[in-house]
C-alpha cells in the first residue's frame, strides 16, 4: 500500500509539471497522434494494392495494428522511466534515487509518466473500434474482457523490454540499439499476422520473443480466425503467461544490476 501511494504521488507531480504548458502539451499530443496514424494510413495504401495478406483483410490487420498500438502506448506512458534511464546513469543522477529511502524500482517506474502518448492511445482505440465495427465482431461484455485483457498483457511485454533495456545500462553505461530492436521493431512486426513471415522469424516471435502471443493469438480468438500454422487453439490464452514469462527475468535482471551498480563519479 505504500509504494502504491508513492507511485500515485510521483505521478500526480509529474502530471502537474506537464501540464504547466498546457498549449505545448496540446500540440505535442496532437503532433504524436497525427504522427502514428500516418502508420495506419501506410498499412491502408498497403491494401490499396492487395485485397488481403495470408488471408487476412485490412480491418482484421487493423485489429492487430490497434492491439499493438495502444498496448505500446501505455508502456511508453507508464514505463519511460526505464526507457529513458540511460540518461540517469550517465548524468549521475541515478546515485541521487539509491539515496531515497524507497523503493528504487518504484522511483524509476513513476520517473517519467508521458501522457503525450495519449497520441498514439487515442490512435490505437479509434483503430481497434473502428476495425471491430467494420468487422461485425461481438461486443459482449466476455470478448471486451479478453480485449482488455490481452491490451494489458501487451503493455506489461513491452514495459518489461523496457526494463531489461534499462538494466542493461549498469554495464553498457548508455542504451542499446537491442532494446529498440525488440520495441520498435516488435511493434512493427505484430502490426501484421505472424503467419505472413519467413519460418525462423515466426518462430522467433513465437518461442524466443513470444510477441505474437500478445495480439496475434488473442486475435485469432477474437476474430474466432483458424490458425493457418496449425498451432493448438489453447495458446490463444497464453498472453498472461507470455507477459509474465518476459517480466519475471527482466525484473530479476534489473535487481541484479542495482545490485551491482557503481557509480559513474559524474
Amino acid at each position: 500500500m505504500y509504494y502504491l501511494q508513492l507511485y500515485f504521488s510521483l505521478i500526480s507531480a509529474g502530471l502537474r509539471s506537464q501540464m504547466q504548458y498546457k498549449i505545448s502539451f496540446i500540440l505535442r499530443v496532437a503532433g504524436h497522434l497525427v504522427i502514428t496514424t500516418s502508420e495506419f494510413i501506410a498499412i491502408v495504401f498497403i491494401f490499396g494494392k492487395f485485397s488481403h495478406i495470408k488471408g487476412w483483410s485490412l480491418w482484421e490487420v487493423g485489429l492487430l495494428y490497434g492491439m499493438t498500438s495502444v498496448s505500446f502506448a501505455l508502456a511508453e506512458m507508464f514505463g519511460r522511466g526505464f526507457h529513458v534511464f540511460d540518461g540517469m546513469i550517465r548524468l549521475g543522477t541515478f546515485d541521487r534515487v539509491l539515496l531515497r529511502p524507497t523503493g528504487v524500482f518504484v522511483q524509476i517506474l513513476a520517473a517519467e509518466v508521458d501522457i503525450r502518448r495519449l497520441g498514439r492511445l487515442t490512435q490505437g482505440i479509434v483503430v481497434i473500434i473502428i476495425s471491430w465495427y467494420m468487422l461485425g465482431l461481438r461486443a459482449n461484455p466476455i470478448m471486451i474482457i479478453f480485449l482488455a485483457a490481452a491490451v494489458v498483457s501487451g503493455m506489461i511485454f513491452y514495459m518489461a523490454l523496457f526494463i531489461a533495456g534499462a538494466a542493461m545500462c549498469f554495464w553498457s553505461v548508455q542504451s542499446t540499439e537491442l532494446p529498440n530492436m525488440l520495441t520498435y521493431g516488435g511493434v512493427e512486426a505484430s502490426s501484421y499476422p505472424i503467419s505472413a513471415y519467413k519460418g525462423w522469424f515466426r518462430n522467433t516471435l513465437i518461442f524466443v520473443i513470444p510477441l505474437a502471443f500478445i495480439n496475434y493469438f488473442p486475435a485469432l480468438y477474437i476474430l474466432d480466425k483458424p490458425d493457418p500454422l496449425g498451432l493448438p487453439y489453447f495458446m490463444r490464452f497464453l498472453f498472461p503467461l507470455a507477459a509474465a514469462v518476459v517480466t519475471i527475468p527482466a525484473i530479476k535482471f534489473w535487481n541484479y544490476g542495482v545490485q551491482h551498480y557503481k557509480s559513474t563519479g559524474s
